[in-house]
């Protein structure tokens, strides 16, 4: 009778050992996760938002600097060289989730950039990237925005969302089979970002 209540209590010993271990394990990667989007995050932000800032830099001021605003992207003109030269059209889309087929995440995709036309570059991995547009007085204008009204853009919202490209507690590494699991999320918003050269 020893023997027996001795070999249930030390598996009930163990059982507890091994719960512990897989909270501190799922605690571990859940922190880690948390990090790495949130890195993800703030760089894609701080790339974005320096550079909306700047909408219509040495664009003339009887020239529209907005072409083109839709819900997830949007086209402008800046003088990128800063030399008072030719003005370039600076494009930002929201990219196709097939394009990141290869990761956990069903959802991300890239966050695209292409100057004049040429080749588009990633800015960042995103889930999400909405924009909408408000007028000096803070009327918000629909999506896309009708081009008659383009030149009233006076300020951009952006909501950005990262979430991390591996699941966490996922028991397997099947693309097909880890769509339901849990990834890390992190989002950010900046309300009514107004660029000085966006009166023009």
């Amino acid at each position: 009778m020893d023997y027996v209540n001795a070999v249930l209590i030390g598996g009930m010993l163990m059982l507890n050992v091994l719960s512990a271990n897989e909270v501190a394990t799922e605690t571990h990667s859940t922190f880690n996760g948390d990090v790495l989007v949130q890195e993800m995050l703030i760089t894609t932000a701080q790339y974005v938002e320096g550079e909306f800032r700047n909408i219509g830099f040495g664009v003339p001021e009887l020239e529209t600097a907005t072409l083109n605003a839709g819900s997830s992207n949007l086209s402008f003109l800046i003088d990128l060289d800063r030399d008072g030269g030719t003005l370039d059209t600076v494009r930002y889309w929201l990219g196709d989730s097939t394009d990141l087929a290869r990761t956990m995440n069903p959802h991300d995709r890239y966050l695209q950039r292409s100057v004049n036309g040429g080749t588009p570059t990633p800015v960042g991995v995103v889930t999400q990237f909405r924009l909408r547009y408000l007028t000096g007085s803070g009327e918000l204008l629909s999506t896309p925005v009708d081009a008659g009204r383009l030149s009233e853009v006076r300020q951009i919202e952006i909501t950005m969302e990262v979430q991390n490209p591996y699941a966490l507690q996922s028991n397997t590494t099947s693309l097909a089979e880890s769509q339901t699991g849990m990834f890390s999320s992190s989002v950010w918003q900046q309300t009514r970002l107004a660029s000085q050269n966006l009166r023009r």
